[in-house]
């Protein structure tokens, strides 16, 4: 057998192995600490650099944790996470929506309504935006996407990696528009409101969220525009496959399947009022269209559609990233920012913005967990505003929104990663990171320009 390293490759071995020695011989963690610190580091690189499937890639990271020290429990634990059956629930819902025929309505719909980029484009934003206001998980609402996405390969062939990527990155940016975009959110408010007895509404954070959402994602659509674009752009050839775009009535098939997809998007909306976690919702309603009395799809059939290997990489990846807390290794990298700070001249507020806003932002390459990365920093930029007399408030809406960003690699973010396992795979790592590259310094620029022209004028002051 004959084992293929690239250059790249050594090189990245080697860091991982000096940056392992570094962790184990230097750092002043606990051992359990330094192997989770060290396994998460391992399924990073793997998962960038690799072409082992992220599932595998997650679950031998996480059995190599347990081999030195971690409890077996973790592996376990794994599935036990809310994610993990939303999302399998999910795959199912949209299985229900292709095999009914209503993907095939929709392509029509599409071919008769999106006839340009210009309008598919702007068809994305304005459905992503009310589903941001509708349905609280950035995971449900790419997978809602999904059967979207297939309809615009069929209308769009040319332009697969262009939408691959604008939708679940068009569902990052839209999250800054209001207060239920995302469950991280809702966690840096109530713990905002825990220590400081001070909070933010739902219409003040519409009212400072939802300018910053509309101007990144033209900012986004023009970065794709441009980077994946440029040897694509040419008359839109329609795909051979045959649409048929004359308006026919819905099939007793596709009634029922829309019948079940609103009860499902009721009780999400309602989630309130009944008290059953998304998730749970997610999974009841798709064993619901898997009964064979309701002739939907079959249960063989539709576990085929699920995703696998997105399934096992978000199970082992919530574990590793929770084994970080866990273990106190984000305790300690909290401590060695703060101590960082203290030393810099903070008295300036264009500093301070640029600070919060950098540091946000990059945290996402830490800790992958958009929750994770709420109760972390959370609770460290309210302890900086009561040491320095900030206004938490504005400190915590300027870090959620920093936080929302999560573009650079697909373990990122939830919505990235269901689009990143699609088959055939819409968009590389390498091509996110690069897209990134781009994004990342005009979502900061836009955030402190944000802050100095419009932010603080509306109430939402530093100092």
């Amino acid at each position: 057998m004959q084992v293929n390293v690239s250059f790249t490759q050594l090189i990245a071995w080697l860091i991982f192995l000096l940056t392992s020695l570094y962790i184990f011989g230097v750092m002043e963690l606990s051992y359990l600490g330094k192997v989770s610190l060290m396994c998460f580091i391992l399924a990073l690189g793997l998962f960038v650099l690799s072409k082992v499937p992220a599932g595998l890639v997650g679950m031998l990271c996480l059995v190599i944790a347990i081999l030195l020290g971690i409890p077996e429990t973790m592996l376990f634990q794994a599935f036990e996470q809310p994610i993990v059956w939303l999302m399998i629930g999910a795959f199912i819902i949209s299985a229900v929506i292709e095999k009914s025929g209503l993907l095939e309505r929709l392509v029509a719909w599409m071919a008769r309504h999106c006839q340009t980029q210009l309008r598919a484009v702007l068809f994305i934003i304005v459905t992503v935006l009310c589903m941001t206001f509708t349905i609280p998980s950035t995971s449900s609402r790419a997978a809602a996407f999904m059967p979207i996405f297939q309809a615009l390969q069929v209308q769009f062939p040319k332009y697969k990696t262009f939408f691959g990527m604008l939708i679940p990155i068009m569902i990052l940016m839209l999250t800054n528009a209001t207060l239920i975009g995302v469950g991280s959110h809702l966690i840096g408010v109530s713990i905002l409101e825990g220590q400081t007895e001070q909070r933010i509404s739902y219409l003040s954070f519409l009212i400072w969220g939802l300018p910053f959402a509309l101007l990144i994602s033209v900012i986004t659509v023009m970065v794709l525009w441009w980077h994946i674009q440029p040897q694509s752009i040419s008359p839109i050839q329609s795909s051979t496959k045959t649409v048929h775009t004359e308006k026919r009535p819905l099939t007793s098939k596709e009634k029922m399947a829309v019948v079940l997809i609103g009860i499902t998007m009721l009780l999400w909306l309602t989630e309130s009022i009944h008290g059953f976690d998304i998730a749970f919702v997610t999974i009841a309603m798709s064993l619901i269209m898997l009964l064979p009395q309701l002739n939907l799809i079959g249960w063989n059939e539709a576990l085929k559609k699920v995703s696998w290997s997105l399934i096992f990489f978000v199970a082992s990846a919530t574990v590793l990233g929770e084994l970080l807390v866990k273990y106190q290794v984000v305790d300690y990298f909290q401590n060695q920012m703060m101590h960082a700070i203290k030393a810099l001249p903070i008295a300036h507020e264009w500093f301070l913005v640029l600070l919060l806003s950098t540091v946000s932002v990059l945290s996402h390459l830490v800790i992958t967990s958009h929750t994770t990365r709420a109760v972390v920093l959370i609770p460290a930029f309210i302890l900086l505003a009561q040491l320095l007399s900030l206004n938490p408030v504005a400190i915590v809406f300027i870090v959620l929104i920093g936080m929302n960003y999560c573009v650079t690699f697909p373990v990122s973010s939830k919505a990235l990663l269901i689009f990143y396992e699609l088959e055939p795979r819409p968009y590389t790592t390498k091509q996110l990171a690069q897209v990134s590259l781009y994004l990342m310094p005009l979502y900061i620029g836009l955030m402190i320009i944000m802050y100095f022209v419009y932010w603080q004028f509306m109430g939402l002051h530093l100092k």
